[in-house]
């Protein structure tokens, strides 16, 4: 008898068991529904496709994406070396183009009011962004019956042979860096960067010292000139 229940209990160095089965499927005022399903996720898919179509054919012709945004760098110093899209062309931006402020979001490009100019670097890239698009831009007439169309108004053939565009109107490409390479010399095998920099780390860190340093040893140079006459 007691051989049988030796034999029937159970090995205590196998691993504890700790499964968790609570899972709490239901809405309980103690857990509030920790799980959720998303069974509808292809149907959803589905129809923000149906919404993206709807959305092209009733913007036709314009580009679906929407306007022109100017490029603008971002905010703080870690991060404005780094270019994005902005919200609007400058004032200055839009008459250095040549294109009249209040007729600018007729034709797709977007306007902010209040962002400045800080550089003429900036200016000059986004003025040429501006000449860029207004070169391949057809604009459709509002009337298509006008006997005598505007000067701005495209011609019947490009209106027919116009395509609605898909995707950011000129996108920000980020420039590849350039790497030219050099034969070594002499004078470069035998630079050391860590001595150099170490030094001017020092030189920066001394030259309070150094000039104080200075002007008492021409002070004394002056009283032992004064005592010799």
């Amino acid at each position: 008898l007691v051989q049988a229940e030796l034999e029937n209990m159970p090995n205590f160095r196998l691993q504890i068991p700790n499964n968790h089965f609570h899972k709490h499927w239901h809405d309980s005022a103690a857990h509030k529904g920790r799980i959720k399903q998303w069974h509808n996720q292809a149907a959803r898919k589905h129809r923000r496709r149906e919404a993206r179509l709807a959305k092209a054919q009733a913007v036709f012709p314009r580009p679906v994406a929407g306007m022109l945004r100017p490029v603008v760098h971002c905010q703080t110093i870690r991060y404005n070396a780094k270019k994005r899209a902005g919200k609007g062309f400058t004032l200055d931006e839009l008459k250095e183009a040549g294109i009249n402020k209040r007729e600018a979001r007729g034709v797709g490009i977007s306007v902010d009011f209040r962002r400045k100019n800080r550089t003429e670097q900036s200016l000059r890239e986004n003025v040429d962004r501006l000449k860029q698009y207004k070169a391949n831009l057809i604009v459709f007439p509002k009337k298509s019956n006008r006997a005598k169309p505007r000067a701005t108004d495209a011609s019947k053939d490009e209106q027919s042979k116009a395509e609605q565009y898909i995707g950011d109107i000129m996108p920000i490409v980020k420039a590849a860096p350039k790497i030219v390479p050099y034969k070594i010399t002499e004078a470069d095998k035998k630079a050391k960067a860590f001595f150099t920099l170490r030094m001017e780390r020092s030189n920066a860190k001394l030259v309070g010292k150094r000039e104080v340093a200075a002007k008492k040893k021409a002070a004394a140079d002056a009283e032992a000139a004064k005592t010799k006459v």
